[in-house]
């Protein structure tokens, strides 16, 4: 057997600690005597596709102080003398209208965040002074800037923000803002207009840009709160760029000339060129978001005005390799569409319902870990509902009384006993639910002739339901939901094409969409690598795992499977069989639990899931 040092050359490290998690560690394989868990380090850099804007423009400001998941882009033009006063607003997987701008214009500076920004100068046949204030809602006008320009670099907050540079003369000039007045600043060593600025009031960072005929820049300066210094320059001049981060942990894109589709990132003293790149070469384009967090690119032009959105990932983490499946005994029948306690611990699950031995069933089952033990039925038969709790505190909801009817009947199960509950507001099926008996969810599905329903979300108090704030993609095809009711997920399932809250049969599109529930509101957690339906999972909202589905209509259940852990997906080990959807599943976290049955060869198989844990994530990149 060919060993690590024969192939390597060295030996594999024995740490009881893991080193720390820079660049400079790249690649290195260790043994944790600690963890009893073999790890490497690895650093996962991408760009996928986000969310097209509604309006396609270039040259318009953006909130660059907002997160991936929450990012602003406002003014712009649509064609050389065509300026917009449109607003729109990032939810991490689509835009939405906002308040237009009073004052249409291109080559304004922004910066600040979705419900707190600022716009201020730009050009409209001239160079204005103009500065509005956006509140989440609306712009208002507010004092302007001591000059009129264009093309300024801008950083910070609406209260404490910054704008530098200028495509006219005085072109070093910076100007502070507190949230009422413009004060002068420091002067940039470099002038220049067209750059990426990003960071804060006290500590900024101006990267690249223009000056003079136009001479394209590499030059890097950081801002201290008076004054610039000049720092490491970026590898590849160029100007009309973006960024977005901090001054020691940032990202610029894009630019021209040539047309350039590089990121680079900067770690507060080297600019390194990401192995990452845009998939369409742009400049006047906008940016928002972290680094350490992600970050996305939006609009811009190449020749065409553009109205994509790619969004960037950068993280380097180290990771065990202990993701895998293994078998369970046996579930009493070949079962598909069962109900679970999604939450249920692995030696203390608990499913019920579903098709059993090829009939619809009310037959409860409860494993200890190593096997099943029938307990007390149903009342009646529960088959393509929602479902959730423990092995004591379970409930099912909705599905079908007698397919194609559909009921709004709840029964929970307290351990020993089924009892019914409160009735949903409308007859659905193939909705999806977590939480338990006494504090659940149930959201989306299909409730003909109620079309609401795909996007409608209910929470259940133990005797009756309330319905509660909408999702803002509506959803039914039985996709994943695990958590509790103030911290839960919703991913994949099928989206309808093209209003998901009127869309009542017909086309629909099989999403990779996952939403985080606090209990009141939806909002966008990072998408999943796989789009499908009928898929199955367990855990809470910062460790959980989706597996199965369906990828599209008519093809068989897949075997793979996601780990979530609060902030992205990652593919994990694949599980041992193909019958993969419309599967039961339980588990207390994503570091163990169990899935049930399922079709399309139907079976009785049980497999157990034991998790990649993630170990550590740097919070700073260094170079090496």
């Amino acid at each position: 057997m060919t060993e690590y040092s024969g192939i390597h050359g060295t030996r594999v490290k024995y740490l009881a600690s893991d080193p720390t998690l820079n660049t400079s560690t790249e690649g290195q394989v260790w043994y944790n005597s600690v963890s009893g868990t073999l790890k490497s380090l690895v650093q996962i850099k991408s760009t996928s596709s986000g969310g097209n804007l509604g309006t396609a423009r270039f040259g318009a400001g953006s909130g660059g102080s907002g997160s991936q998941s929450s990012g602003l882009y406002f003014g712009g033009a649509t064609a050389a003398t065509t300026y917009s006063t449109a607003t729109e607003e990032y939810m991490g997987f689509n835009w939405r209208a906002g308040g237009n701008l009073g004052l249409a214009r291109y080559y304004l500076a922004g910066f600040g965040t979705q419900t707190a920004a600022v716009a201020a100068g730009g050009y409209n046949g001239g160079n204005k002074s103009e500065v509005e204030e956006y509140d989440g809602s609306s712009w208002s006008e507010v004092t302007d800037i001591p000059t009129a320009g264009r093309s300024q670099g801008a950083a910070g907050t609406l209260t404490a923000g910054l704008i530098f540079g200028a495509a006219d003369s005085p072109q070093v000039k910076t100007f502070e803002y507190d949230g009422t007045n413009w004060t002068a600043g420091g002067d940039l060593n470099t002038g220049r207009k067209y750059m990426a600025g990003t960071g804060t009031q006290t500590a900024a960072l101006a990267a690249g840009g223009s000056f003079g005929a136009p001479i394209q820049s590499n030059a890097t300066e950081e801002y201290n709160g008076s004054a610039w210094t000049s720092v490491n320059d970026i590898n590849t001049a160029r100007r009309a760029l973006t960024g977005f981060g901090i001054q020691t942990s940032a990202a610029i894109g894009g630019g021209t000339p040539p047309l350039s589709t590089a990121i680079e990132e900067y770690d507060g003293t080297n600019w390194a060129t990401s192995p990452a790149t845009l998939s369409t070469a742009r400049r006047y384009l906008g940016g928002f978001g972290s680094l350490s967090s992600a970050g996305a690119f939006c609009g811009g032009k190449n020749g065409t005005v553009l109205n994509s959105t790619e969004e960037y990932n950068s993280n380097i983490e180290a990771v065990t390799t202990t993701a895998a499946w293994g078998s369970g005994e046996n579930y009493p029948g070949p079962a598909y569409g069962t109900g679970s306690g999604t939450n249920a611990s692995l030696n203390a699950g608990v499913a019920f319902g579903g098709y059993v031995s090829g009939s619809k069933s009310s037959a409860t089952n409860e494993y200890d870990g190593s096997s099943w033990t029938g307990a007390n039925a149903m009342s009646d038969v529960f088959v393509g509902g929602a479902y959730g709790g423990t092995q004591t505190a379970a409930f099912g909801a909705g599905g079908y009384a007698a397919p194609p009817s559909r009921t709004t009947a709840t029964e929970q199960y307290d351990g020993t006993n089924w009892t019914g509950g409160g009735a949903l507001s409308v007859a659905a099926s193939q909705n999806v639910g977590f939480g338990t008996s006494t504090a659940g969810v149930v959201y989306g599905g299909e409730g003909s002739p109620d079309p609401a329903i795909k996007t409608s979300t209910q929470e259940y108090d133990g005797s009756s339901w309330t319905t509660v704030n909408t999702m803002p993609v509506g959803a039914s095809g039985n996709g994943t939901g695990f958590g509790t009711q103030t911290a839960g997920i919703r991913s994949g399932g099928t989206a309808p094409t093209p209003n998901p809250s009127t869309w009542d049969g017909g086309p629909a599109t099989f999403v990779n969409i996952t939403l985080e529930y606090d209990g009141t509101n939806w909002t966008a957690g990072a998408f999943s690598n796989f789009g499908g339906r009928n898929s199955t999972g367990f855990g809470v909202q910062t460790s959980g795992v989706t597996a199965g589905g369906e990828g599209s209509p008519g093809v068989p259940g897949l075997s793979r499977t996601e780990q979530y852990d609060g902030t992205s997906w990652s593919d994990v080990a694949t599980m041992p069989r193909t019958s993969t959807s419309y599967m039961a599943g339980f588990g207390a976290s994503s570091g163990s639990g169990a899935v049930v049955g399922g079709v399309h060869t139907v079976t009785n198989s049980v497999d157990e899931f034991t998790g990649q844990v993630v170990a550590n994530q740097a919070s700073t990149l260094t170079t090496s």
